[in-house]
């Protein structure tokens, strides 16, 4: 922004312009601190007006929203930022923490942040069949703004299933060989293949007496995580 202060004036905000006007002519830590205080909302007090120029706090959805749209637009402007990727996991759990208002506000956050960086905003979320239905039928602004949906299918066979058992253990050992040094590839594993096999054997079982398509991801990684625990107790 040194380089080119023209930049700053893509932002929308008054209040934006001036704070990174400050930021650049300063360039101190203690400027830094207090922009990021100003820019997560807390109390404005003096010396964020002195420093920073400032005039209003963000405490409201919107400001933040409009303080990141404009913070994207600049630095990309500048050459600095190609992008924001977001990945969000387990979205239906918010059914579970929070009420139904919060939820929609929630939902409304996200939809006012895909508005706002259009261009600049790769987002990926993880959410249940039935949350995502829900959630449409609250909020269908929201999902009219999801492209590109990938179901993940439950496990339908033992090939399969051994296949991702495999997948979670080799890059278990990537992580302790990084980590501890070599690792024994000859070592035997805590839980043999053919338990492997029994184990999902029998979530198959019980999927098919509720009536399910197979057996989910989840389920089949916590149960094999669950017995080896047991085993090396």
């Amino acid at each position: 922004l040194k380089k080119a202060p023209g930049h700053i004036e893509k932002a929308r905000s008054h209040d934006m312009r001036t704070a990174l006007r400050s930021i650049v002519k300063s360039d101190n830590q203690e400027t830094k601190q207090l922009m990021m205080e100003w820019l997560l909302g807390l109390r404005l007090l003096k010396a964020h007006r002195e420093a920073l120029g400032v005039q209003f706090r963000m405490d409201t959805v919107e400001s933040k929203t409009a303080a990141l749209r404009d913070l994207a637009t600049v630095s990309g402007q500048a050459g600095v930022l190609r992008g924001i990727f977001l990945l969000l996991d387990e979205i239906e759990k918010q059914d579970g923490v929070l009420g139904i208002r919060a939820v929609m506000r929630y939902l409304s956050a996200l939809r006012a942040m895909i508005d706002a960086l259009p261009r600049r905003l790769f987002l990926m979320i993880a959410v249940t069949p039935d949350a995502l239905r829900r959630y449409s039928e609250s909020y269908p602004a929201l999902r009219s703004r999801l492209r590109d949906r990938l179901e993940l299918k439950p496990l339908a066979s033992l090939q399969v299933a051994k296949k991702l058992a495999k997948f979670y253990l080799d890059k278990a050992r990537e992580v302790a060989s990084k980590e501890m040094g070599e690792v024994d590839e000859d070592r035997p594993q805590i839980l043999s293949s053919k338990e492997v096999g029994e184990c999902f054997v029998t979530l198959e079982g019980q999927a098919q007496r509720g009536a399910d398509e197979g057996v989910r991801q989840r389920e089949f990684l916590h149960e094999l995580h669950r017995q080896a625990e047991d085993k090396l107790k």
